[in-house]
């Protein structure tokens, strides 16, 4: 069940936070350059990207663990693996806060910045923290979000305030990181550069273990069909007393790459997989009209989730710039939403 977060709590995090506006560290890092915070694990560190040497929107943003740091991987990579905008950011897990304008708060938000007696004034001075869950729309940070979000920041402070002190290179654009490491029980703490545990987006292919379904594909009889294969952002705040916050939904959609229509779609709640929901409805098609000639991806997640069904069924796995047909489909939506 979700908590709210104490007045106490939201005051420590904007003191933190206001420290730390006062350090500027947008005008010594760049957006890609990440800053390391480890205090236990190495697979807990919590990676830092500090927004706004472009002058237009300052923040931080955090990104937890190794999980975190390839939501962060995927935004870096977004081009070059073909994503929509859309389905990129619907995919980010971090916590993050942001020094924007007035008109972007929410009613709840602006009521926490007036009852802890701050006011502001003028462009990019709002301060305010945003959650990002991946199936969800971003929300105001929960109870346990903000005491992690202060204690991150107090770590993040204490880097930056090092940095200024020490003279630290760091080869930010060849895969390092500035590591800001603590040992709590000695009271000990060292920043240097260190590299990155990985740079390049980890796909998650969807493997198949169960061997009589593995048999059943592969000995599934042809089709001539050629489909398009895809994930779509619905883009639309959906609130339900069954969620703990607000949803983003997306469909999971199967077409007919002549003709454009649409053979299957289907909304994934925000805890489902999207990727596996789409596996099945292929597997399916498979069952009932036999394995197609070719399946078109433009998204090379979705392509990743298929590959093994591909490889199994002798179907040709092809990715392409755009989908003809489901792009029409998400167009006529996108109009239906406007």
């Amino acid at each position: 069940m979700r908590k709210e977060a104490l007045l106490e709590q939201w005051k420590v995090l904007y003191e933190t936070a206001t420290r730390i506006k006062e350090l500027r560290p947008w005008e010594k890092f760049y957006d890609m350059d990440l800053i390391g915070l480890r205090y236990g694990a190495e697979e807990d560190t919590i990676f830092c990207s500090i927004l706004g040497r472009g002058g237009t929107c300052y923040g931080i943003t955090v990104y937890e663990g190794y999980e975190g740091l390839n939501s962060f991987l995927m935004i870096a990579m977004q081009q070059s693996m073909n994503l929509s905008p859309e389905y990129a950011m619907s995919c980010q897990k971090n916590l993050t806060c942001y020094w924007g304008n007035r008109e972007e708060l929410t009613d709840k938000q602006r009521k926490i910045i007036k009852d802890l007696g701050y006011s502001y004034r003028g462009k990019n001075q709002w301060l305010y923290f945003v959650s990002y869950e991946p199936g969800y729309w971003p929300y105001q940070m929960d109870a346990e979000e903000v005491t992690r979000m202060s204690k991150y920041l107090q770590y993040l402070e204490s880097a930056l305030r090092h940095y200024d002190d020490i003279d630290v290179k760091v080869d930010f654009e060849n895969g390092n990181m500035l590591l800001f490491s603590a040992d709590e029980e000695k009271n000990t703490s060292s920043l240097e550069e260190a590299p990155l545990p990985f740079t390049a987006f980890q796909f998650r292919n969807l493997i198949i273990t169960d061997e009589e379904l593995l048999a059943d594909l592969a000995e599934a009889p042809k089709c001539k069909a050629v489909l398009e294969a895809d994930i779509l952002v619905m883009g639309a705040k959906v609130t339900d007393k069954k969620y703990i916050r607000p949803a983003n939904p997306v469909l999971a959609l199967l077409g007919d790459a002549a003709s454009g229509m649409i053979l299957h779609s289907e909304m994934a709640e925000p805890e489902d997989d999207p990727i596996a929901m789409l596996a099945e409805t292929v597997i399916g098609f498979i069952f009932q009209y036999g394995a197609p000639k070719e399946i078109r991806v433009s998204n090379v997640i979705v392509g990743a989730g298929l590959e093994q069904i591909c490889d199994v069924c002798g179907i040709k796995l092809r990715r392409i710039k755009k989908l003809q047909g489901l792009d029409s489909f998400r167009q006529s939506m996108n109009r239906f939403h406007q």
